[in-house]
C-alpha cells in the first residue's frame, strides 16, 4: 500500500469535528483484511495512557510512516512530536514542514537523560498551563544504547513512564525487540502500560495485537501499513502540498 495513498484514505473518514477528534484519540495503522482502518484504540474507553508498541522487522520505517500519518491529523500548533533514538533515520521527519519536531541525536546515557529531563519539563508545563500541544513521544531502540538495560528489564523506558503514565495530553510509541520478554510470559512496561502492540513481519504487513486494561491479550489481527514509497518521498509530496495538518 502506498503512504499517499492510505494518507489520503484518512479524508474521507471524518466530516466533521467529532469524527476527527475520535480519529486523533485512535491512532491510525493501517488497514485489516476488509479494508477498514486498524487503530491503535480497540476500546471506546479512554485510556490514561495511549501507548502503540512495534516491534518486529523494519520497526523503525514503520514508526517513521505512523509519524508521517499523525502529521495529518494536527496541525503543527496542535502537537509536539520528540523523538528519542539512537536511530539517524529519524532525522528524515525533521524535512516534514507539517510537524513540530525535535529529534535529537541520542547516543550515549547522558543524552538520553537530557531528554527524560525534557520530557519533565514538558509534563510539567502541561500541569501549569492550559492549551498547550499534544505531546507525541516517540521511543526506539534506547535498550541498545551504552550502559543502558543492564537488568534486561527495559528500565530506561520505564523511568519516562513514571513521569508520563498519568497524563492524558501523551501518546507515546516505542520500537525495542519484544520476543524474549513476550513468550516468556512478562510483557513488561511495553504491553502491560500500552493498548496496542503492532508487530512488524515483512514489508508492508504486520499483526496487530490488542491489549486489555487486565492485561489480556487479543488475537493477532493481521493488517497491510504503508511501505511505499520511501519515507523521503512522502515528505517531498506533502511539503509540496503545502499540508496543513488536515488529510
Amino acid at each position: 500500500m502506498r503512504s499517499e495513498e492510505f494518507i489520503a484514505s484518512l479524508s474521507g473518514v471524518y466530516y466533521n469535528e467529532e469524527d476527527l477528534k475520535t480519529l486523533r484519540a485512535s491512532i491510525p495503522l493501517g488497514r485489516d483484511e476488509g479494508g477498514n482502518l486498524v487503530l491503535s484504540q480497540k476500546s471506546d474507553r479512554q485510556h490514561i495512557v495511549r501507548h502503540t508498541c512495534v516491534t518486529g522487522t523494519r520497526r523503525t520505517a514503520f514508526i517513521k510512516r505512523l509519524v508521517i500519518t499523525l502529521s495529518c491529523l494536527y496541525n503543527p500548533a496542535e502537537a509536539n512530536f520528540l523523538v528519542l533514538s539512537p536511530k539517524m533515520e529519524y532525522g528524515e521527519l525533521l524535512r516534514l514542514e507539517s510537524i513540530d519536531a525535535t529529534v535529537p541525536f541520542v547516543r550515549v546515557k547522558s543524552d538520553l537523560e537530557s531528554g527524560v529531563k525534557c520530557i519533565r519539563e514538558l509534563v510539567e508545563l502541561h500541569i501549569r498551563e492550559r492549551g498547550c500541544p499534544r505531546l507525541i513521544l516517540v521511543l526506539d531502540g534506547l535498550e541498545d544504547l551504552p550502559n543502558c538495560n543492564k537488568n534486561a528489564d527495559f528500565e530506561e523506558y520505564r523511568a519516562i513512564f513514571d513521569i508520563v503514565a498519568r497524563q492524558p495530553f501523551v501518546d507515546i510509541i516505542t520500537g525495542a525487540d519484544l520476543m524474549k520478554s513476550i513468550f516468556s510470559g512478562y510483557p513488561g512496561a511495553f504491553v502491560g502500560v500500552g493498548n496496542c502492540l503492532v508487530t512488524t513481519r515483512e514489508s508492508g504487513k504486520a499483526d496487530v495485537t490488542y491489549v486489555g486494561e487486565d492485561s489480556s491479550l487479543s488475537l493477532p489481527t493481521r493488517m497491510d501499513y504503508p511501505d511505499s514509497p520511501e519515507i523521503t518521498e512522502t515528505v517531498t509530496l506533502l511539503n509540496a502540498m503545502g499540508h496543513n495538518g488536515r488529510a
